[in-house]
């Protein structure tokens, strides 16, 4: 049985079966939880959006959830329809939640069966845009349409994570490096031990909300400095992006999902820090931020270097860099995890309208707002220049 859910209210009542659900689904990352998405829909859902998360029940089981597909329809070119994963600009891993033991194959044939295969009269999308999703998933994917032959796909490799498998040790864990990538990696935390740089994790097991509230100020306040050093915006470059963290952080710190690691130096301040979340015995670092200042302490390759240490001696089995395919990653002996961008769709020219207004959207307005931060800094240097030349 399908179920469409397209509104809060609706959402909310299926609080505790998504829970459930979440737990038992095997490949669950953060992600993919209840709070991520509810959260996420309560801070950027626009005017014209709707929700349209499908919902698979049983019938043979007295109507048990079996699976949840978080979508969400953006309009574009004001009357055409894209159907995308909730919160697919702040997520690292996109899927539809199955419970294990289900019948994948027969789950994507219900979920797009409802969306393509349905009255023209009652259009849901005319496109289909699917961020961060796997390599099963896009074969799963390109086999039902293989079956109904109407619709088409284009897709590509984007936005893959970085990974490793970790050990029983740190030993056994330096002894993947060169003698030489050991030295480099042991000798920079070696230095920072000496001048006092303590490592700190802190989570929901051992400190309180307001102390995490301050951990995670200092965090955001850390992010940004340093992306400004750099002339760029950074994450948390408005209130209404740095809220919707806030509020998510807080949600996962309560539910003991989330851990801010940072380095503290002898007089108390914090030279780095980064957002991990730990969940299902993996240990997944979303964002680090750092003092500029204290570069010669190499705090980015310590702070990970000690994110390693803990996640091992918490006995995880993985840690994850999660996106993006920095140098530093791979260094520290990580591999390529897959993702990709799909676009399913009945008509090209639909396809290529999309693209269009995808070029439009990203391209052009974030260059304008990237320039228009740019003019406000400069703004604000020649006015602080102004006032220091007046009070001489």
């Amino acid at each position: 049985m399908i179920k469409i859910i397209q509104n809060i209210n609706e959402l909310e009542s299926v609080e505790s079966e998504w829970n459930d659900l979440f737990e038992e689904n095997p490949g669950s990352n953060v992600f993919q939880s209840f709070d991520w998405n509810y959260i996420w829909l309560k801070h950027f859902l626009r005017k014209n959006d709707n929700i349209f998360i499908i919902a698979v029940y049983n019938d043979k089981e007295n109507g048990k959830l079996e699976a949840i597909a978080p979508f969400f329809i953006r309009r574009f070119f004001l009357f055409l329809k894209s159907l995308m994963f909730i919160s697919y600009d702040y997520s690292d891993y996109l899927d539809i939640i199955i419970r294990k033991n289900c019948d994948k194959e027969k789950i994507y044939s219900e979920i797009f069966g409802t969306i393509f295969l349905n009255n023209k009269s009652q259009r849901i999308a005319d496109i289909i845009n699917l961020k961060q999703v796997s390599k099963d998933t896009l074969l799963l994917i390109s086999d039902y349409l293989n079956k109904i032959k109407k619709i088409s796909l284009n897709y590509k490799e984007s936005g893959s994570c970085y990974y490793f498998n970790l050990p029983d040790n740190i030993d056994d864990y330096m002894k993947r490096f060169n003698s030489k990538q050991r030295y480099n990696i042991l000798k920079r935390a070696e230095k920072a031990e000496n001048v006092n740089i303590k490592y700190i994790a802190s989570s929901s097991a051992n400190i309180d909300k307001s102390l995490f509230m301050k951990y995670l100020n200092i965090f955001f306040e850390l992010h940004q400095r340093r992306w400004k050093n750099k002339g760029k915006r950074g994450v948390f470059y408005n209130e209404k992006i740095k809220s919707f963290f806030k509020d998510l952080f807080i949600s996962l710190f309560n539910k003991n999902r989330i851990t801010l690691s940072a380095l503290e130096i002898n007089n108390g301040n914090i030279i780095a820090s980064a957002v991990c979340f730990d969940y299902a015995g993996k240990k997944q670092v979303y964002l680090p931020g750092f003092d500029t200042e204290y570069s010669c302490y190499h705090p980015g390759i310590v702070l990970i270097y000690n994110d390693i240490k803990e996640a091992i001696n918490k006995k995880y089995k993985e840690f994850d860099f999660l996106k993006g395919g920095e140098e530093y990653k791979q260094r520290f002996g990580a591999v390529k995890r897959e993702n990709y961008k799909l676009y399913l769709y009945k008509n090209k020219i639909i396809f290529y309208l999309y693209k269009i207004n995808l070029f439009l959207e990203k391209e052009i307005k974030e260059k304008s707002a990237d320039i228009i931060h740019n003019i406000f800094k400069k703004m604000k240097i020649l006015r602080i220049r102004s006032e220091e030349e007046n009070l001489r």
